[in-house]
């Protein structure tokens, strides 16, 4: 199999598999609970779908980023979370159950809002300068089938088969991660001789997106009277983006490399800002 094919079959399997090992972590009783004082997650849902758009807007005017990076770094924004945030959570003692809410709520909005508001980005932004188009139905499909139908069926077998969840979970996850591990390094191996430049571009932009998110959600949930283990959660979640969604978006619906720079820079930087934030609030108390 060539790597671009690889690429394109291994990415979006690759999230399909984390999405299932995300549902087969949770039960329909975690929903209820956390529906029964849903303040800390409308919090940061709220943030997560409106605040930080609004932020990767602003960060683009501020870097003032060519257009292809702009439309990339505001197509990232539109993919809250993902299973790495639970990760995260459980190493910061924050509140798992309500990251893993989150990531369950996010991933049933966003196949219908990624596609419409990337299409919008691309008309705004990139104007008659565009040489691609979402297919909108099609792209809400896919979306649909990579993240929604994997969670609800992992949810499903973890309300019936508690054995069999616990048991298969952790391989799953892994498996996942390998796969979807291998299909990045074939992203950078393909464009190794061209990703100094894109370091250069949206590096920095790249790593303000991650901070700048990280304190958006610390404010916001101060601001709303969140106890410490909320405020760690919201500030992990509006922190950090899918950068494996927004790549299913630019790499395999809109074929764009130029597009698909900033996912992959932010995945590649992402996760020491917000190892190290983690690490630090495990240090505090609770």
């Amino acid at each position: 199999m060539e790597l671009n094919q690889f690429i394109q079959i291994g990415l979006p399997l690759s999230l399909a598999l984390i999405m299932l090992s995300l549902g087969l972590t949770i039960k329909l009783s975690d929903f209820i609970q956390q529906m029964s004082k849903p303040r800390s997650m409308l919090i940061g849902l709220s943030a997560q779908m409106l605040l930080v758009p609004i932020l990767a807007l602003g960060i683009v005017s501020v870097f003032e980023l060519p257009a292809a990076l702009a439309a990339g770094l505001m197509i990232l924004s539109f993919c809250p979370g993902g299973v790495t945030s639970n990760w995260f959570s459980h190493m910061a003692r924050a509140n798992v159950p309500l990251s893993i809410s989150l990531t369950v709520i996010a991933s049933l909005i966003t196949p219908f809002t990624i596609p419409a508001l990337s299409e919008f980005v691309l008309q705004s932004i990139m104007g008659e300068a565009r040489a691609v188009s979402i297919p909108l139905g099609l792209t809400m499909m896919r979306l649909f089938v990579i993240s929604v139908i994997p969670v609800v069926i992992g949810i499903t077998l973890r309300s019936r088969f508690d054995a069999f969840s616990d048991r298969w979970q952790p391989l799953v996850y892994r498996l996942a991660t390998s796969l979807f591990l291998c299909v990045i390094a074939g992203i950078v191996f393909q464009q190794w001789a061209r990703l100094p430049g894109f370091l250069a571009q949206s590096g920095l932009a790249s790593l303000c997106m991650i901070l700048a998110g990280m304190a958006l959600g610390i404010i916001v949930a101060r601001f709303s009277q969140r106890n410490r283990r909320d405020t760690r959660t919201i500030a992990i979640e509006v922190g950090m983006q899918n950068g494996g969604m927004a790549l299913v978006v630019t790499q395999n619906v809109l074929q764009s490399t130029e597009l698909s720079i900033v996912p992959v820079v932010y995945g590649l930087i992402m996760l020491l800002p917000v190892y190290l934030y983690s690490r630090y609030a495990r240090t505090q108390s609770v």
